[in-house]
């Protein structure tokens, strides 16, 4: 029960930092990134480009903090062996 609780945490974890990493995107990538020098069009071009790497990045920072995690509990159960 506690690894599933843990996963969840990480799961949420992850979440979160997709979602600070899109609203920094959002703020500070420039427009001509995206296709669009008008306000409206910037928007939109960055906004869609953030729902379409979202589930990519939640995914790889998922895993990453999965083996983070794992390879935390190994060395923890070297140590008391």
């Amino acid at each position: 029960m506690k690894n599933l609780l843990t996963i969840a945490g990480l799961a949420v974890l992850a979440a979160l930092a997709t979602a600070v990493l899109g609203f920094v995107a959002l703020e500070v990538l420039p427009c001509s990134w995206f296709g669009g020098a008008s306000e409206g069009a910037c928007g939109y071009g960055v906004t869609f480009a953030v729902m379409g790497a979202s589930p990519f990045v939640f995914l790889v920072l998922m895993v990453l903090l999965c083996i983070g995690y794992a390879r935390r509990q190994g060395k923890a159960a070297q140590k008391d062996a």
